[in-house]
């Protein structure tokens, strides 16, 4: 499916050559420190630079700015910091001088080097290795193994808790990247993935073994989710039943007594033969067909329900009703239709459809519904 994105550039032009140079490079800050090397071993995706610590937890060791005019951080108020060395350089001749950053990369600047002793820090928590679609594959999609364990979204500290997990066995977890943590002398990987909780996402590091490669089956109290959101038959049904959004799905259902919904159906239902204007500005591409045969689309039904969202589900049903008999279904043959499964995908004029750019949020439509046969 097709997305749209909106891209800022802030403080950039176009220079002479076609590229792009930043507005305030023609007046860059001074930096007092000179021959400087960066070291290319310090990278986001791996940590293969050299990790320092404060040599005297308790003594004052200031990080400064690269005029050396103002101190930064104060090393003993970051005891359990593992520092990382990104460059070297001098300063007023003495070469003892070298660029680091902690693990996230928010505090940066220039210390002396005999305050740091190389190796990771002794003490807390200690990122040690970053590694993507590490250290086993199964998938970007995670969810909480159990609902009464604790299992805790820690911040890259491992010094706060953001959030207990256990409260969240309903929601798809997406891992980014995997870490293995130091404590103790002892090591464990932990996945850094996004929550989502009152429209924002939460981020952090979960232990490995807190949760379970796959997409959740547990969808209770979630009233919004896409057709790739649903692993079988058996979870999609349920959210069928159980979803405040799907009250007119559920008589749509009812309709074909005797034809049981089929997910690999309802999904080509959604892409191949709905109606839509949720969250895409182009229709959705059309999936393979690969194990169904026989299929009966109800474009009609689509098509009516999508020009005429704003009706009432007693309108509405009434209305599928006389276009499904139109079409040589009348509910004496929908009841026969035994050896047959529905394909059905509901978005019932819910809001939380396309942002605009102000913003402001539509209501969202998706409507699906055709039959057919198994292999």
């Amino acid at each position: 499916m097709k997305k749209i994105f909106a891209l800022t550039v802030v403080g950039l032009a176009i220079g002479l050559n076609g590229g792009l140079i930043n507005s305030a490079q023609a007046a860059q800050p001074k930096i007092s420190f000179k021959h400087i090397v960066y070291d290319d071993n310090h990278s986001y995706y791996h940590y293969t630079a050299v990790a320092y610590h404060a040599k005297r937890a308790t003594k004052n060791a200031y990080i400064w700015n690269n005029t050396h005019t103002k101190k930064l951080y104060n090393l003993k108020s970051f005891p359990t910091y593992t520092w990382f060395l990104t460059a070297t350089g001098t300063y007023k001749g003495n070469h003892n001088w070298i660029q680091v950053t902690n693990t996230p990369g928010t505090k940066t600047g220039w210390i002396y080097r005999p305050q740091l002793v190389k190796g990771f820090n002794p003490k807390g928590y200690q990122i040690t290795h970053r590694r993507f679609l590490q250290p086993t594959y199964a998938g970007d999609y995670y969810h909480v193994t159990s609902a009464t364990k604790n299992a805790y979204l820690w911040d890259w500290t491992h010094t706060k808790k953001r959030l207990n997990l256990k409260n969240y066995t309903n929601q798809n977890l997406y891992r980014s990247n995997s870490v293995q943590i130091s404590h103790n002398g002892k090591t464990s990987w932990y996945y850094y993935v996004g929550v989502p909780k009152n429209g924002q996402t939460i981020y952090g590091y979960v232990p490995s073994s807190a949760v379970t490669a796959g997409k959740t089956t547990n969808h209770s109290g979630r009233n919004l989710l896409f057709p790739d959101d649903f692993v079988s038959t058996k979870d999609y049904v349920h959210y069928l039943n159980d979803s405040k959004y799907q009250k007119l799905a559920r008589s749509m259902v009812k309709l074909f007594p005797n034809t049981p919904v089929d997910l690999g159906l309802s999904r080509i239902a959604a892409y191949n033969y709905a109606t839509n204007d949720t969250w895409d500005e182009d229709a959705p591409e059309a999936i393979s067909t690969k194990g169904y045969t026989k299929i009966v689309p109800f474009t009609s039904v689509a098509t009516y329900l999508m020009n005429h969202k704003t009706q009432t589900n007693t309108q509405k049903l009434a209305a599928i009703k006389k276009l499904l008999a139109k079409q040589g279904y009348p509910q004496s043959k929908r009841t026969k239709l035994s050896d047959y499964k529905l394909g059905i995908y509901v978005i019932n004029n819910v809001m939380g459809g396309r942002t605009n750019e102000d913003g402001s949020v539509h209501k969202g439509n998706w409507y699906g519904l055709i039959i057919g046969q198994k292999n």
